[in-house]
């Protein structure tokens, strides 16, 4: 870049740079600052909760973002900072430059791809953010497709949206805007081509103009994006059903290269001047809400809140905090008693994992594992709970416990590994446990993952002595087939069941035959959630094998759990003494 001439006031630019590593700031910083011809003011923020709200207080002209930010999904990340931003450029920081991870940072929202071999050349860094930035000036000025066109024009669509606030604000009316994903596009892409990809779009686009009004501006925004913006909009109702005439929109399927092709959207909903009041807030708003929609997996739409919008602040910090309490040792088992029922004595426990948050306390699973799963945590999460249990159980053994059962659960995720059985019989050998005595706990869709390979899977970690129990048998799509496909040893009723065993006839014909089914094919059968004495009397009565429940206690740490071991003991002990002085 030439300098500039003498006398000329260098321009400022803003960068934020989003990187959990402070030697890129540090270096980055030490290289634009010998810039002369552009004096550039940088951010630097290396925790993703703070990203959100220093975006949501601040405008810069161009973002550095390093791929490595938001690790578990990185894309996903990407777009909510591209949606969030229009208007800002993004610079992707990766070390993976192949062509089809590249194609996908820039469908993702970058505008530019480097590695970080080019932070050692200080010229083409700073043109790379230079060129950035002129490029985004040059889209926002330039003409655009029409509106409505399958072509893609953020900057037109962010105009339109910008005069239909401004008209609403003279008139004192509201604007709706629905932003809308097509749910599961790169599979398109992947399968048939990006040629045909764009075919598909443009039948989306028409099929859309055919269900709107004149009035009602739709805009291609995103390779699988569309928004629509509504004037005069007179409460939601109207914006539903704008939504629900696109929900039948993608009723029928698309033909494409003489196949039928089946489509399902995601909708945000969001209103001027309730939900945002300008154009940045408002597309952050349907951006997010649209976000949510996307957990009710297919044709769904969702209408913005606020209490969505800290929710979503929550649940970014949150996931930014469970990556240190994996590495900050802030998780720990607690251990819930399971008792026979015949004689009440504790005869096992299930581990249960709690996070101990250093600002939010004790978090039970509930707080805490849906993130995990979506993050990817579980894995490592799953590893450490094992890991945890097994040291557990050989200390019970040294005190003298070395006859109890312990039970794990084991996330569906934990089989996307493919190190699974490897990584599992490693911990369970270091630890020199009795296998005979580690059960998981599956549900079913851990064993519908891939039936082949978790079959495999299962056979192997059973012909070393571990046993499987199903977890919440009854609630799922429970099938007689995975009893006999699989090496099940155990069933667990669910508490929803148990709840009303004594009071819903409906509930005890269906605990009365679980159990029976379970025993016909040489089962063991424990029930959750025992709270009362009826309930265990009716599940005695029916030869149900275990209970765990509140009625003889909570899940507890492992110190008291000892206790309540030898509170057993104590009891045992006088009760035999009783029975002597008897005789």
């Amino acid at each position: 870049m030439s300098e500039p001439y003498p006398g000329a006031p260098l321009e400022a630019l803003r960068v934020l740079l989003l990187t959990q590593d402070q030697m890129d700031y540090l270096w980055l910083a030490q290289m634009l600052a010998r810039d002369p011809a552009i004096q550039w003011e940088i951010n630097w923020i290396s925790v993703v909760s703070d990203s959100q709200e220093q975006l949501r207080q601040e405008s810069y002209d161009i973002i550095v973002w390093d791929a490595l930010f938001h690790q578990d999904d990185s894309l996903t990340f990407l777009r909510f900072l591209s949606r969030q931003n229009p208007q800002t450029p993004v610079i992707a920081l990766s070390a993976d430059l192949s062509y089809r991870f590249v194609w996908s940072l820039f469908q993702a929202g970058a505008h530019e791809c480097l590695t970080r071999r080019h932070l050692d050349h200080q010229d083409k860094f700073r043109c790379a953010l230079s060129h950035a930035v002129f490029r985004q000036r040059q889209i926002q000025s330039r003409s655009s497709p029409a509106p409505g066109s399958s072509g893609v024009n953020r900057a037109l669509f962010y105009e339109q949206l910008q005069q239909a606030i401004l008209r609403a604000e003279r008139r004192e009316e509201r604007v709706g805007l629905l932003f809308i994903n097509i749910d599961e596009f790169r599979r398109i892409n992947n399968s048939l081509g990006y040629r045909a990809g764009d075919e598909l779009i443009g039948q989306v686009a028409a099929r859309l103009r055919s269900v709107l009004r004149r009035s009602d501006n739709l805009a291609r925004i995103g390779g699988d994006e569309f928004a629509i913006i509504l004037d005069k909009v007179e409460h939601n109702l109207s914006l539903t059903r704008v939504a629900q005439k696109v929900q039948n929109v993608f009723v029928e399927p698309f033909s494409l290269s003489q196949q039928q092709v089946s489509l399902t959207v995601s909708m945000g909903l969001a209103t001027y001047p309730d939900n945002g009041a300008s154009a940045d807030l408002l597309l952050r708003s349907a951006n997010q809400a649209m976000f949510e929609a996307k957990f009710e997996h297919g044709n769904s739409y969702r209408f913005y809140n606020q209490q969505m919008n800290a929710e979503v602040s929550r649940q970014l910090a949150l996931e930014t905090d469970f990556r240190q309490a994996l590495r900050g040792d802030q998780l720990i088992l607690h251990y819930q008693p399971k008792v026979d029922v015949l004689t009440n004595r504790i005869v096992g426990m299930e581990a249960l994992v709690r996070w101990q948050h250093p600002q939010l306390g004790l978090l039970g699973p509930g707080q805490f594992i849906g993130l995990a799963e979506k993050s990817g945590m579980v894995i490592p999460m799953g590893y450490w709970v094992i890991q945890r249990a097994c040291a557990d159980m050989e200390r019970l053994a040294r005190l003298g416990y070395e006859d109890l059962d312990c039970s794990v659960n084991l996330s569906f995720r934990q089989f996307f590994d493919k190190k699974l059985t490897e990584t599992l019989q490693r911990i369970i050998g270091n630890a020199q446990i009795d296998t005979r005595r580690l059960e998981f706990e599956l549900t079913e869709s851990a064993m519908m993952f891939d039936r082949e390979y978790t079959q495999n899977c299962l056979s192997q970690l059973h012909s070393i002595g571990i046993r499987f129990a199903l977890d919440d048998f009854g609630t799922g799509y429970s099938s007689f087939s995975h009893l006999q496909r699989f090496p099940i040893s155990t069933l667990k009723i669910d508490k929803s069941f148990i709840d009303n065993v004594t009071t819903n006839a409906d509930d005890a014909i269906l605990v009365r035959g679980i159990i029976s089914l379970a025993h016909s094919l040489h089962m063991m059968v424990v029930a959750e959630g025992v709270e009362t004495a009826e309930q265990l009397e009716f599940l005695r009565n029916h030869q149900c094998d275990q209970v765990q429940g509140y009625y003889f206690s909570p899940a507890v740490p492992l110190d008291a759990f000892v206790e309540l071991l030898k509170k057993q003991e104590r009891s045992l002990a006088t009760k035999s003494q009783e029975q002597k002085k008897r005789f």
